[in-house]
């Protein structure tokens, strides 16, 4: 495990401050800090994880995929730290920084990849899978709403939505090279290929474009970094300027509601694209 180099993790994060929000480590608010200490983590944590997978593709190594509807990771921050065991080279940074670690850590809201105790077994599962060394993906759906808040109002329990994706998610990687159309509805049809050979096809259908979003799953004290893969639904046609131009504002952003609505129902169709992907 490669040391820390305190110094230069500091100019990490005062250049993130910089970078994403134009100010510096005593301008920004906690929530900033918080973004800022957590890319100047990243950078450590993808150089490791781009040497695993690199050795991993080197040795042609057997793979696991964990399938799963839910991913109860906790706070990436805290969780990435102990297991870098920079644990005191970074909060020496950080308070040098004029900052409290504690304070900067409870900034970051539970990733809500799902509301039951499954959720949390599979995370774990993935944890051990990198802290003992085995080549392995978690795959899973990226849910913007997959727990809620909960408020005691006169004595009762309200329900309110998790906005967790509100400020962004520093650890995630987008992966559009990796993105896959699902197509829902229509009916199949056969049709001739150009060798008179009958194919059947799918046709009048509606598809949303599923995207992967890359998560690091950091082993303990052992430089391995395996990947959490989870799927985001976007629209492939964004706005129908046709329809706009008509006063049809419903049909003009009709593929942006079916995608919004489309992440529980795609995980099941992509699977296989998902190990393919991985190829």
């Amino acid at each position: 495990m490669n040391e820390i180099n305190k110094e230069e993790f500091k100019k990490d994060i005062e250049n993130y401050a910089k970078v994403l929000f134009r100010k510096s480590i005593k301008e920004a608010n906690d929530q900033e800090k918080f973004q800022a200490v957590s890319y100047a983590v990243k950078d450590i944590v993808v150089d490791q994880w781009m040497a695993t997978h690199k050795t991993y593709e080197e040795q042609d190594v057997k793979t696991v995929y964990y399938l799963s509807m839910e991913f109860l990771t906790g706070r990436a921050l805290g969780n990435i730290i102990i297991n870098l065991k920079g644990n005191q080279a970074i909060k020496e940074a950080v308070e040098e920084l004029g900052m409290n670690l504690d304070v900067i850590e409870d900034q970051e809201p539970d990733a809500a990849l799902g509301n039951g105790g499954l959720g949390r077994l599979a995370a774990c599962f993935l944890d051990s899978l990198s802290t003992l060394g085995y080549p392995a993906y978690g795959c899973g759906i990226r849910y913007k709403y997959g727990m809620f808040k909960q408020v005691i109002e006169n004595g009762y329990q309200i329900e309110k939505p998790d906005d967790w994706l509100k400020n962004g998610n520093p650890f995630e990687i987008k992966r559009p090279e990796y993105a896959v159309e699902v197509k829902f509805g229509g009916y199949v049809a056969m049709r001739k290929d150009e060798f008179g050979r009958d194919k059947f096809v799918q046709e009048n259908y509606q598809s949303v474009l599923a995207v992967p979003y890359d998560l690091p799953v950091v082993g303990y004290n052992n430089n391995v970094v395996n990947t959490l893969r989870i799927w985001d639904a976007e629209a492939i046609d964004t706005f129908n300027l046709d329809s706009f131009d008509k006063g049809d504002y419903q049909k003009a952003v009709e593929q942006q509601n079916l995608a919004r609505t489309s992440a529980r129902c795609f995980i099941r169709m992509i699977t296989i694209w998902q190990v393919k992907s991985f190829v």
